[in-house]
Order: structure tokens, then sequence, then C-alpha cells
């Protein structure tokens, strides 16, 4: 009894790693196309929402060998192994799916300078906010939302095509007031704007914010005296900024309120 034990743990043990590496592989793959495409920096800070991505990896993870430990017995036909290595495999693809799927609509896809300030949309917003008629009077080449990343655009206020009634939802979720991105454009607007980035550190609550904000000045390896920032937001976060150069292009980010509120 205690050797056909020992048989069968040994067996189901060699088969649970296995199982345990191919399921780490998967997840890794599946974060990178979250944290280096779908959520580049500093979206993953800002946005958030991701905390059901991490579940299912986990369980994934966790349970998908865990069931391959518990099946996996040597007596059993090559068919019957077959067919339980088939079901726990498909629950974990349709729970992982299902993961990634819904970070996917979540997604950030354009983001925009807006008076006096950078905004993000999600696809997610979009879809809630923006009728079918409305992504219709957008530039061709904007109506199609980003897939590998949230991507710049210029915002126009239309008076022709704005709804009375929209006028509270935010320009950057408004397809009418899209225009593809000109970046010479654009960055004029942004330097007369922009505020040098010492007056963010006016802003610091305390020394903890002040090291946070040193640090990202120090990741740009550009000099405090030539650097600037704005706001960089979005609709459930107002408490980041993007580090500007001279010429008004984003350098990096900073977890610092650019409002001063």
């Amino acid at each position: 009894m205690s050797s056909n034990f020992s048989q069968r743990l040994k067996f189901a043990a060699k088969l649970s790693s296995i199982h345990l590496l191919i399921s780490l592989t998967i997840a890794t793959l599946m974060a990178a196309l979250v944290f280096f495409v779908w959520y580049k920096y500093p979206y993953t800070h800002i946005l958030g929402g991701l905390e059901l991505f991490f579940l299912v990896c986990s369980v994934d993870v966790v349970c998908g060998p865990l069931m391959t430990l518990i099946l996996a017995n040597p007596k059993k036909s090559k068919r019957e192994t077959a067919l339980d290595f088939s079901m726990v495999a498909a629950i974990q693809i349709a729970a992982l799916l299902y993961g990634m799927h819904t970070v996917y609509v979540a997604r950030p896809v354009y983001y925009a300078f807006d008076a006096d300030r950078f905004t993000t949309v999600t696809a997610a917003e979009l879809a809630e906010l923006a009728e079918p008629k409305d992504m219709a009077k957008a530039p061709k080449e904007l109506q199609s939302l980003p897939k590998l990343g949230a991507k710049p655009i210029a915002l126009y206020w239309d008076k022709k095509n704005t709804d009375p009634e929209k006028i509270w939802i935010p320009m950057v979720a408004r397809p009418e007031h899209w225009r593809v991105y000109d970046k010479t454009a654009e960055t004029a607007k942004v330097r007369e704007k922009m505020q040098p980035v010492t007056k963010l550190y006016s802003y610091a609550p305390n020394k903890n914010k002040k090291a946070i904000i040193d640090k990202a000045i120090a990741k740009t390896n550009i000099p405090a005296d030539k650097l600037y920032f704005l706001p960089f937001t979005c609709d459930r976060n107002l408490e980041w900024s993007a580090l500007l150069n001279e010429q008004g292009e984003i350098v990096g980010y900073v977890d610092a309120d650019g409002f001063g509120q």
C-alpha cells in the first residue's frame, strides 16, 4: 500500500511540476501582454482594475497543477489521463480568457492634451458613453480603437457636432471632438500651459512624496531646471503628472498631484 502510494505520488508530482511550469510560462506571457502592451507604465498605476487578472492568474497557476496532482495516477490509461488533463486545461483556459477579456475591454485607448492637462479614455468608457453615431463623427483613422496600447490624439471643440445633452462627458470620451494627432501643433499647446517641475514640490504633502518626485526626475536624465509638468489624468485618477522636456514632449511620469489641491 505504501509502495503504491509512493509510486503514485512520484508520478503525480512529476506531471504536476510540468503543469506548473507550463502554467507559469503562460501566465508570464499574459502578464507581459498586459503590462508592456495594453497597460504600459503608468497605466497600471493610474487605471488600476487589474485585480481580476491577478486573481485569475493566481488561481490558474495554483489550482491547475494541484488538480493534476490529485488526478494523476500511473494506473490510469493514456486515454483517461488525457481526458483528465483536457478537462483541467479547458477550465484553466476558460478562466484565463475571461480574465484577459475583462482587462482588454477596460484598456486605455487614447490620451490627449485637454486645456491644462493630459487625460486618458478607456475602451470601456467609450462603450458606455459613446454611441455608434458618435464614433462615426470621429476621423476614420480613429474610429477603430487601438489594440496595442494607448495612442495620442488631438481634441478640437466643434460646436456643430456637439450634443448639448453630453456636455458633462469629458472631451476625450467624445469622438466628435477627436482629431488626428499633430505633434507640432499639440506640443505648441502644451508648452503654453506646462509648468516648471520645481512647482510640483510645493504640492508635495511630505518628504516621501518629494522623494518620489526626485526619483522620477532623475529617471528622465534631464536637469530639473529644464523639466516641466502637467497633470496626467483619467476618469478615476487625478493624482499623477506627466514630466515634459522643453519641447513639450512627455519624458516621464510621477505619482504626484499636479493640481495642487
